[in-house]
């Protein structure tokens, strides 16, 4: 406040301010506006990169009319197609080259069927299998190419969330490692059986539907044991960032990878404010306890954050308590927008 008890000592100090604040005056970082500009950024990166395929489509076009209407310019002798159909053979076959022929399936047995991580992991399966089943499509899918010159990704693809802005080379790329995780995952129940899906590290973000990921490790903890649903509450434990990883997890763990924390950082388990805008997470440790949340986190001040699937912040999957650190206030970290989000890879 101003020193001066007078309206004029008020008004001196007004003129005074200066004509551009901080985000801190709102209780932001200093950092938001630069946040904010880096979504921008990817966006427009984005929508670049499909007017230069635009622009290289409408370039061949031109080109291959006037060799059409020029009776002096220079015919190459091929096979007939376009310099437009030539570049996207290409394109679709490096794509192609990504994908496994065939995804390999689960072996179901009469105790695999039992198992509630079994169950999920064979009906994501069924599904990849039918999204890559797509993405080879018959001739009579006509409407194909005209998306794939652009950049743009075909509906009949998108089986599972993905931005709007995704383009083709992204989803190809964020499916191939979806399917190698598959593949791994199939490949580890066939050698060690379906009790083995505890302890493997799942890129949470690489399901198709990762919040029924963590249903089906709570309906595999109450299974086990004979409780309800409802007795179960879930603890987060973080390993400080640069620190030592270890996959060594309780009875009813599970170890999650590939999150990403905005906003904050991790110190002993605890969180606390950071000017970072993003952090990646090391392995993470996801337990279901017997008892109420305050048993979960061992009495310290705890605050609720949301776990959206990607950086987009449309699709919240679930949310999880996490302990904060001394000093540290929790209406802070919900001012600044504090997430953790399963992927960004399709922004």
């Amino acid at each position: 406040m101003p020193d001066g008890n007078r309206r004029d000592h008020f008004l001196k100090w007004i003129e005074e301010l200066s004509d551009r604040q901080t985000p801190s005056w709102l209780g932001l970082p200093n950092n938001a506006e630069k946040v904010l500009l880096t979504t921008q950024s990817s966006d427009l990166v984005s929508k670049l990169l499909k007017m230069q395929q635009l622009e290289d489509e409408e370039e061949l076009a031109y080109n291959a009319a006037s060799q059409d209407h020029d009776p002096n310019s220079i015919v190459v002798v091929g096979d007939g197609r376009p310099a437009w159909m030539k570049t996207l053979h290409h394109t679709a076959s490096n794509w192609l080259q990504l994908l496994p022929h065939e995804l390999p399936t689960l072996r179901r047995t009469v105790e695999n069927i039992k198992d509630p991580l079994y169950r999920f992991f064979e009906r994501v399966g069924g599904r990849s299998a039918a999204a890559a089943s797509a993405v080879r499509p018959a001739k009579r899918y006509t409407y194909l190419p005209s998306s794939l010159v652009r950049g743009m990704l075909p509906s009949s693809w998108r089986r599972y969330a993905v931005s709007r802005g995704c383009t083709v080379q992204q989803w190809i790329g964020d499916f191939a490692q979806r399917v190698r995780q598959l593949a791994a995952v199939s490949e580890t129940v066939a050698d060690k059986g379906a009790k083995r899906l505890q302890s493997i590290p799942v890129w949470l973000g690489g399901l198709l539907n990762p919040e029924a990921y963590i249903t089906a490790t709570r309906q595999c903890v109450a299974q086990a044991n004979s409780w309800s649903l409802e007795e179960l509450h879930l603890q987060v434990t973080i390993p400080d960032i640069g620190g030592e990883t270890t996959n060594d997890s309780g009875e009813w763990s599970f170890n999650v990878t590939g999150l990403k924390l905005q906003g904050a950082t991790v110190r002993a388990n605890r969180l606390l404010l950071t000017n970072t805008i993003m952090i990646d997470l090391p392995l993470t440790v996801l337990t279901w306890i017997r008892g109420n949340e305050e048993t979960c986190v061992g009495g310290a001040q705890t605050l609720t954050l949301p776990v959206y699937l990607n950086s987009a912040r449309s699709e919240l999957l679930f949310t999880v308590r996490l302990p904060v650190a001394p000093g540290q206030e929790p209406h802070a970290f919900y001012e600044r927008g504090v997430a953790l989000l399963t992927s960004t890879a399709l922004n």
